[in-house]
């Protein structure tokens, strides 16, 4: 996952320096920044220290010995890393850190950053979204088929995306559709249904 120095300045190469652990936002470590902000950790720490109010716990956080060695164990980091724990900026962190650091390249490639977090976690939020659309199709296909056409109204989707929920076939779906009309267990019909002559009648 190391950049490779031609790339430290793109979106890749930041983001091949962003990091992920199980309960923590995506980060950056203030060594990797320091690097792509152009100063030195030194100078990056002084700068911290003297904004610490602009660095709250969601913009900036201490790796445990546990995350180090799980950096370690995945290579991303040297396992001749510095001993001190070190510190992880998150997406608000980093862009922070432009602000308070005075090199010349800080503020433009402070966008490269920004873009890079800004990718990953839109890709992070698109893997979520997917995930719980299949979640709700498969619990969708494990209900009796009524209830999969009232939940499929409730949702605004139409007769296609009612019936591939499911693996009733088309003219049991429409007959289900109709017999939830006759119950009242829903006022209308959705849209793409099939329409027959009985239901120029169904008040829909």
């Amino acid at each position: 996952m190391t950049a490779h120095p031609q790339t430290l300045f793109d979106i890749a190469g930041v983001q091949a320096r962003i990091f992920v652990l199980p309960n923590r936002p995506p980060f950056m470590i203030a060594a990797d920044l320091a690097e792509v902000y152009g100063t030195s950790v030194s100078a990056l720490n002084q700068a911290v220290s003297r904004n610490l109010d602009r660095f709250p716990g969601d913009f900036m956080f201490t790796l445990s010995e546990a995350e180090m060695s799980e950096l370690k164990s995945q290579n991303v980091i040297s396992t001749k890393a510095n001993r001190a724990l070190p510190v992880g900026f998150t997406h608000a962190g980093a862009l922070m850190l432009s602000a308070v650091l005075k090199t010349p390249i800080a503020a433009q490639v402070s966008v490269v950053v920004h873009r890079a977090f800004a990718e990953m976690e839109a890709r992070a939020l698109a893997d979520v979204r997917f995930m719980l659309v299949k979640l709700r199709t498969e619990a969708m296909r494990g209900r009796s088929l009524r209830v999969q056409v009232v939940e499929g109204i409730r949702q605004g989707f139409t007769f296609e995306e009612i019936w591939q929920m499911g693996r009733a076939s088309r003219p049991r779906l429409e007959q289900a559709i109709r017999e939830c009309m006759e119950l009242g267990l829903i006022d209308r019909f959705p849209a793409g249904m099939p329409i027959v002559q009985g239901d120029l009648f169904s008040g829909v």
